[in-house]
């Protein structure tokens, strides 16, 4: 005889109940898991890194506008550090642009 998924969900879900009621002091009620409140996990700080992205941005400005400098690097500087590329992405692009993975040109060239 074979259980349906229904059938074997209630018994874990019984089985669960009953281990729970054993360390169970009196007076205390466990939450399951359907009655949880939970927060999405992107969502929780999400408020927070924005105000402190808005503080280090306005900050850079400030620095600019004021032409503040720490240790001899200004806003300028900052920006040509964001703007470098390390990896020459143009050379690699035409190195890889002749290259075709395509099986479909594969076949209609047999």
């Amino acid at each position: 005889m074979v259980k349906s998924i229904e059938e074997s969900a209630r018994e874990r879900r019984c089985y669960i109940e009953q281990a729970r009621a054993s360390f169970q002091a009196p007076g205390q009620e466990y939450v399951t898991e359907q009655e949880e409140e939970t927060v999405p996990a992107g969502n929780a700080t999400l408020g927070i890194r924005l105000v402190i992205a808005i503080l280090l941005f306005a900050c850079f400005v400030y620095c600019d506008q004021e032409k503040v400098t720490f240790q001899g690097i200004g806003a300028q500087e900052v920006v040509k550090q964001i703007q470098w590329k390390p990896f020459p992405t143009e050379k690699v692009e035409e190195l890889l642009g002749n290259i075709s993975i395509s099986s479909k040109q594969d076949d209609k060239k047999q």
